[in-house]
């Protein structure tokens, strides 16, 4: 029985490996000879991520079978994976073949269109469920049932109502529903990078980006713990996951910040902290990055471009606090013969760099598309792996990237074909006008409070969706209520991106932190609120997007160097006070958080008198502290 189970296991996986490499190599191809339809590449993206998802769940049913079963559960739940299967399969390759003509058949669907789209539309979010979880799907099945029964609400939630036909088609056929936008950037952009970001790991450029950060600052006090930091930076620029992302840096910092002194919750805490931040750090932001980029019209560059300065500042902050936590331990650095020699690594190593220096180069010198960017930046990793020892990208290695890829592209193309579904009801009924007016009504027509109602929502939104899911979701919903009390289109969509970002480290769902405290052996929950203390700087800046918007270089070059000067002292003062540096006086830390929160305020009058609050009670703190030694209370 366990040979039997052993050899259908190793079928799943050579298959799911051959699904990967299709997929991969058929948007290679596609971004390559750009002919193919966009609604084409779509409707392949979707039907193999459903079909590469549903050989995913066979293979860990398998791996988790019991022989105590029950027949009636296992019968139904073979019958509805075939169902999936079958649906997508069938549901794909009609619309495949009939992209030429589809338009005849929005406006006079036939009875089948009608039901392989039902059967689609139901397999996309069942998969998504199984996936991601219930909270996405439910909100797509509220929106169908909304478009369906609204006629049935008081008249200020009503809408007209709208047939099954209506529906299904509007879903299925159109460019608005699963195949929508959020799903045409996962297919036609993100998969790219997903690839290129595999690649590079099986070129060995993580492993050079981690052994950089060793070199670099290994040998200062709480050097493991920010090695974590600038290597997840670094890692961050070429995988935009964070979970990914701790999985890849936290697997080596980790067990180094323990045996640093640091605790199993600080340690799994700030490789979560800092993990997350790789989907706000440039060039390789997170999907949510690109899908903003179709959804306010805006170059993915100039997105990437405005994130820059906020994400130097989320590392900066997040590299202060391990600086404190060190000062407050007396933890040391590591030994520099335990170290790797950073001059070699760039000697032998450093042409793996060259990918991304050629990625940067081709999208903010010579302004190509950022899937031909991607296209070429892969081409280059797939050469410079040739020239290491170790790590060149044969035939087995490359398939094994595609297989990567694939992998953890499913998430991010499910939840954008979910999305898909609740906007093009938002879209069909007028929902979404509704539900920014109702939340403008809510706050009174208040920012502030508009604001903190956003961050809420995209709070107890990030506890079952993903990143790309979250900014989808309130892209439609919150950033339009932003926008009508006069913020500016960039600054409403990266207030609601950042916290999105950061529900990954928010208690009670956590993921980056639960990753994270798994490594280190840690409490989870521990490690969830720790990891909110230490990366605070992502619960702050999204206020300064809107306050302050040339923190997203809008504006000025005095206006962006007085917000970023202003921006520095106001997160070191608050992070002082969080931690006790370099008193534990309660006077003196309330004095230096209020100045911080003083200094988000817009204008020349709020930063004179956040600064002069901070530095009396930075005094304060020193004065009731002078028994700590300058060696211990200067922070690097």
């Amino acid at each position: 029985m366990n040979n039997t189970r052993e050899r259908v296991s190793t079928f799943l996986n050579y298959t799911l490996l051959a699904l990967g490499v299709l997929l991969c190599v058929y948007h290679l191809y596609a971004s390559l000879v750009g002919t193919v339809t966009v609604m084409r590449q779509r409707v392949f993206h979707v039907g193999m991520v459903v079909i590469i998802t549903m050989f995913n769940v066979f293979n860990k049913r398998l791996k988790n079978a019991d022989s105590k079963f029950n027949k009636f559960t296992l019968t139904w739940e073979i019958v509805s994976d075939l169902f999936i299967l079958v649906s997508a399969t069938v549901g794909s390759t009609y619309l495949y073949i009939i992209d030429e003509k589809i338009y005849m058949h929005i406006s006079r669907a036939t009875k089948f269109d009608v039901f392989i789209g039902a059967c689609m539309v139901i397999s996309v979010l069942e998969v998504t469920r199984r996936l991601i979880g219930w909270i996405m799907p439910a909100i797509a099945v509220a929106s169908i049932l909304y478009a369906k029964f609204g006629s049935l609400l008081p008249s200020i939630a009503a809408c007209k109502g709208y047939t099954i036909r209506r529906i299904v088609s509007y879903l299925f056929l159109s460019q608005d529903g699963i195949y929508g936008t959020p799903t045409g950037v996962s297919a036609q952009t993100v998969i790219m990078f997903i690839i290129f970001g595999a690649f590079l790991t099986y070129s060995g450029a993580g492993k050079a980006f981690i052994d950089l950060s060793y070199s670099m600052f290994g040998r200062f006090r709480g050097g493991s713990a920010k090695v974590s930091v600038v290597a997840s930076a670094l890692f961050g620029m070429i995988n935009g996951s964070a979970v990914a992302n701790v999985a890849s840096t936290g697997s080596l910092t980790i067990p180094l910040m323990k045996h640093a002194g640091y605790t199993p919750e600080d340690a799994g805490a700030v490789c979560a902290v800092a993990s997350t931040g790789g989907q706000i750090m440039p060039p390789i932001m997170g999907a949510a990055a690109f899908i903003m980029a179709e959804t306010i019209s805006m170059d993915y560059r100039d997105i990437a471009l405005a994130a820059s300065l906020p994400a130097a500042l989320y590392f900066f902050q997040v590299f202060f606090v391990v600086d404190l936590m060190a000062i407050k331990g007396r933890l040391k650095g590591i030994p520099a013969n335990d170290l790797p020699n950073g001059k070699k690594i760039l000697l032998h190593e450093g042409f793996l760099l060259a990918p991304i220096i050629l990625l940067i180069a081709l999208l903010c010198i010579f302004q190509w598309s950022s899937n031909k960017s991607a296209l070429w930046s892969i081409g280059l990793t797939w050469i410079v792996s040739w020239l290491t020892k170790e790590n060149k990208m044969k035939i087995k290695e490359i398939c094994l990237a595609f297989g990567e890829a694939a992998r953890e592209i499913c998430s991010v193309a499910l939840a954008c074909s979910t999305a898909g579904v609740a906007i093009g009801m938002l879209s069909l009924t007028g929902l979404g006008l509704k539900m920014s007016a109702l939340l403008v009504a809510l706050s009174s027509g208040n920012l502030y409070i508009l604001m903190i109602l956003t961050m809420v929502a995209g709070v107890i939104l990030g506890m079952g969706l993903p990143t790309s899911g979250v900014y989808i979701i309130l892209s439609v919903l919150a950033a339009p209520a932003l926008m009508e009390l006069g913020v500016a289109p960039l600054s409403a969509h990266m207030f609601v991106f950042f916290f999105g970002v950061v529900a990954a480290i928010t208690p009670p769902v956590a993921l980056a932190s639960y990753a994270g405290a798994g490594l280190a052996n840690a409490d989870a929950n521990r490690t969830g609120w720790r990891a909110v203390k230490i990366g605070l700087a992502g619960f702050i800046l999204p206020y300064m997007f809107i306050l302050r918007p040339s923190i997203l270089l809008l504006g000025s070059a005095f206006d962006i160097v007085q917000t970023l000067t202003v921006a520095v002292i106001g997160l070191m003062g608050l992070s002082a006070a969080l931690f006790g540096m370099p008193s534990r006086n309660l006077s003196s830390r309330l004095m230096m958080g209020v100045a911080a929160i003083v200094t988000l305020a817009p204008g020349n009058l709020s930063d004179i008198i956040g600064i002069a609050i901070m530095i009396a009670g930075y005094l304060l703190a020193r004065n009731m502290n002078k028994n700590v030694s300058p060696s211990e209370g200067a922070v690097l």
